[in-house]
């Protein structure tokens, strides 16, 4: 049977069979596939959670259902609506993210409900809907087939989207398109590239700016339908090539032939080395101006393509589960969108939270005691989210924590309320990958004891509060109103059905006039070349906390590191007398752990790799984050170091 795989954003299609899975013939990936999809039979059945539990005591549905809706109701009614909270998954199909926000957002009426793609897109999200209008790229996958240029920043694709990576090496190799890399590391993506643009971390936005400086200065900028031209022009011409240098270690030359290339029908894709950054969103519009004024905005072998990590990370987007969004591509400070969606879904007025707090601000309104009820769905906070140890405990605080998902999840252990999730495979409904392909995800098996798709819990709930309105009968019903609450706006699905979408549905966006600013370079204050930089990292052999990978023996083979590895330069492994192996102490401002030294020929002097996969680098992180898009700054951390005592 054919569906698609539920790990990163390229959304491969795969055909799954008794004989295993293998890469099917799909308007993603094109029959390639990388290994982990190869492991998901294997995995599906393991360690489940399959019965309701209390207090870690299995229960009936009806039980449990009840205790979570009882629970909501004296919360709201001692506390009110925004001592409920909300914290969801992005691997979910948006029908089961929608029955959420819906819900959240508008039964209960909570402005205390985000999504774990907080953590990855919303800066590339912020940035493409201030230039652009909409939170939607303008390139697709198949731009990589006729590109003269591949840009990509802040990306390893080679790990971490290893079928587009692929892609483009055959588009290099083939047709001589240019793949220029601009990374701190050495990453295998940079070893196999024509240019390596070797900055230091944290300078992107300089380097973005020094490049377009070039082109104003040359005459070659197009700065017509661009609003605020004045003022990055003027910010632009501040750090001309030259002083562009300076700040990144790029050298003037390498940024003034960047310009010259940008003649040639340019890609630009751009991932967590930007977004994760203090100025994520900034960089992100800086990427989109010089797209436009360049001339590749749009158009075949052009454009701008951010690549997602999680494959449904588009559709939390279009379900509305991020905070301050509704369905649509809505936000909550649009008081006409808000009225809209409050019509629909025939709630009272005033219903939907005119304000809203995103993961960022959570964790202080946990710690604060404001926060008396949180309900996690398919997501892993305890391990992900900066400070993860101090998010473990700050759990405690809570009143009633509930953890719906398909497995015992180290935030699972910390619930009050487990609900048992169907997994992939196992429910239908749709995703969107990153390229705005909407793909439809078939039910393949049952899923295991009691467990239940999302969206049904959802909806058992919602009618237990007394909401006739989340009464739905299947996936097919959610899709409908989707199709109704989506028509007439960028996500309009037609006649779409779920028999139509087999072979994928892309959607076009054709941007019009792009708005564009000058930047806060303030930020640039906080970059400390003396200090370690830790940046987290995925390794190509697992998936973000390892709910699924880890227990993969294949997987947990080819992985071959420690789970306390912290990856270092030659230069400084010499300099502090360190061999693979040796124990370290690494202190944050806010935490401190120890690690196992490996050391590294493609790191640069004082910048630390570390694996977020098992918690350790993300206990050590802080809250910093872009103050637009509240996206966390994993790839910004100063940390000292130093060897430590075995004993």
């Amino acid at each position: 049977m054919k569906t698609i795989c539920p790990f990163c954003g390229v959304g491969c299609g795969i055909d799954v069979s008794e004989n295993g899975v293998r890469g099917a013939d799909y308007i993603t990936n094109r029959k390639s596939m990388c290994i982990k999809a190869s492991i998901l039979p294997e995995i599906r059945e393991l360690e489940r959670l399959t019965s309701p539990m209390i207090n870690f005591e299995n229960v009936e549905w009806r039980k449990a259902t009840n205790q979570v809706a009882d629970k909501i109701k004296s919360t709201i009614r001692k506390y009110g609506k925004n001592a409920v909270g909300f914290y969801i998954g992005a691997q979910i199909p948006t029908e089961d993210q929608y029955v959420a926000t819906k819900l959240g957002k508008g039964i209960i009426g909570t402005g205390v409900f985000d999504s774990n793609v907080r953590l990855c897109m919303s800066s590339a999200a912020s940035a493409l809907k201030f230039s652009l209008g909409t939170p939607l790229p303008t390139a697709d996958y198949d731009d990589i087939d006729e590109a003269e240029n591949i840009l990509l920043i802040g990306v390893n694709p080679a790990s971490n989207f290893p079928v587009l990576w692929n892609r483009i090496l055959k588009r290099k190799n083939r047709e001589k398109a240019k793949v220029v890399v601009v990374d701190p590391v050495i990453t295998d993506t940079a070893e196999s590239a024509d240019i390596h643009v070797h900055i230091r971390p944290g300078t992107d936005l300089i380097l973005i700016s020094g490049i377009a400086s070039a082109l104003i200065e040359h005459g070659d900028a197009d700065l017509s339908e661009l609003e605020g031209k004045e003022e990055f022009v003027n910010f632009a011409k501040r750090w001309y090539p030259s002083k562009a240098s300076m700040i990144t270690g790029v050298p003037e030359e390498t940024i003034r032939d960047l310009a010259n290339l940008l003649e040639n029908r340019t890609l630009f894709m751009w991932g967590m080395g930007v977004n994760q950054t203090i100025n994520g969103t900034d960089t992100g519009i800086a990427i989109i101006t010089l797209a436009k004024i360049s001339g590749n905005l749009y158009g075949n072998g052009r454009g701008i393509l951010p690549l997602t990590g999680q494959h449904n990370s588009m559709g939390a987007r279009e379900a509305g589960a991020l905070a301050g969004m509704l369905p649509g591509f809505r936000y909550v400070d649009n008081e006409r969108d808000v009225e809209f969606v409050e019509d629909f879904w025939g709630v009272p007025r005033y219903t939907v939270s005119r304000k809203y707090w995103t993961i960022t601000d959570l964790h202080k309104l946990v710690e604060d005691r404001k926060i008396k009820l949180l309900w996690i769905i398919g997501t892993n906070p305890v391990v992900s989210v900066p400070e993860s140890r101090r998010f473990k405990d700050a759990l405690s605080y809570i009143d009633t924590v509930i953890v719906q998902d398909v497995h015992m999840t180290e935030t699972a252990a910390e619930a009050d309320v487990i609900l048992p999730a169907a997994g992939w495979g196992e429910r239908d409904g749709i995703c969107t990958s990153g390229d705005k392909t909407v793909s439809y995800l078939p039910t393949m098996n049952s899923p295991p004891g009691e467990a239940k798709p999302d969206w049904l819990i959802l909806s058992e709930v919602g009618l237990l509060l007394g909401a006739e309105n989340m009464e739905f009968s299947s996936t097919s019903d959610i899709f409908q109103e989707m199709k109704e609450i989506f028509r007439n706006t960028m996500l309009d699905l037609k006649d779409l059905n779920y028999s139509s979408l087999g072979g994928g549905y892309r959607r076009e966006f054709i941007p019009g006039k792009v708005r564009t600013k000058g930047f806060n370079v303030d930020l640039l204050e906080y970059l400390d070349y003396n200090s370690f930089n830790l940046i987290t990292i995925r390794l190509s052999t697992q998936w973000n906390t390892t709910t699924k990978t880890g227990k993969s023996w294949k997987l947990n083979m080819l992985t071959n590191l420690p789970k306390d590895v912290v990856m270092i330069s030659l230069e400084d492994a010499k300099e502090f007398k360190l061999e693979d192996g040796d124990l370290v102490k690494i202190r944050s401002r806010e935490n401190c752990l120890l690690a196992r030294v490996k050391v590294s020929k493609g790191l640069q002097r004082r910048v630390l790799y570390m694996p977020f996969h098992w918690g350790l680098a993300n206990a050590l992180m802080d809250w910093k984050a872009d103050p637009i898009s509240k996206e966390p700054a994993f790839k910004q951390l100063y940390i000292t170091l130093h060897k430590a005592d075995e004993n």
